[in-house]
């Protein structure tokens, strides 16, 4: 019989939804049904939801805690000494990586077959298209940080035929574009998460800046919904689709 299962964090939520039999599920967490933050909103709104701590999973005596490594590191210490089985993800920035995950979170929780199928669609949503369009494309975040070669934003680009400009720029995996460098060399397209691009704080007013709009065009300046790549997953599809459509002229 396949483990009973609760989930604590919100990327991991999304693949025990997508790999995880109806019924097996315990709980998720509660952002997991928030459709601005999670592309399994839907499937997380049929599971019990919790706040995920500890007193509320041994409520639920699961046979296994699927989890954040990072955040929840403090919670699946105190599960452990619990008598627990914590599987804690990491944040792996490559499609071999994700893929790698998918398969443990699978075998984990007794679906091999459905996470090898996961993982293809993984792969298929990243391939790199025999046309590439040419363009070069910023995603900017808050505090302009930005993602360049080797990271699944820069795959997500490449996949949309698109040239990461944050890579060009000889920013590495992370960095940051100030505003000022941005206006100086703008892009040929600025990508921006939609629930980013808002002025509640300081870190996301710079997203909005009035000098943006001075520059498109020639830039045209588009946005992908968080929820389609907050997470890694075969459900970046979605993101890679919209770059596309933000690369068409």
């Amino acid at each position: 019989m396949p483990p009973r299962v609760v989930s604590i964090n919100l990327c991991a939520d999304q693949l025990v939804l997508a790999l995880a039999d109806p019924g097996q599920l315990l709980a998720v967490g509660r952002l997991a049904a928030d459709p601005t933050l999670s592309a399994m909103h839907r499937e997380a709104a049929a599971v019990p939801a919790i706040g995920g701590s500890a007193e509320e999973v041994l409520r639920l005596a699961p046979d296994l805690v699927v989890s954040g490594a990072a955040q929840q590191r403090k919670t699946n210490a105190l599960l452990r000494r619990m008598g627990f089985r914590v599987l804690a993800l990491g944040a792996p920035d490559d499609v071999e990586g994700v893929a790698a995950m998918i398969g443990e979170v699978a075998a984990a929780i007794g679906q091999s077959a459905r996470g090898e199928r996961l993982a293809i669609e993984l792969r298929a949503a990243f391939r790199a298209p025999t046309d590439p369009v040419g363009a070069a494309a910023l995603v900017w975040r808050p505090n302009g940080f930005v993602s360049g070669r080797g990271t699944l934003s820069d795959a997500a680009l490449r996949a949309a035929g698109l040239e990461n400009a944050a890579a060009l720029a000889g920013i590495g995996a992370w960095g940051t574009m100030p505003l000022e460098r941005l206006v100086t060399s703008p892009p040929d397209i600025l990508v921006l998460d939609d629930h980013m691009a808002v002025k509640s704080s300081r870190a996301q007013a710079l997203l909005v800046h009035p000098a943006l709009a001075r520059l498109a065009p020639p830039m045209r300046i588009g946005t992908v919904p968080t929820a389609d790549w907050l997470c890694p997953g075969p459900w970046m599809r979605a993101a890679v689709d919209r770059l596309r459509a933000l690369a068409e002229p």
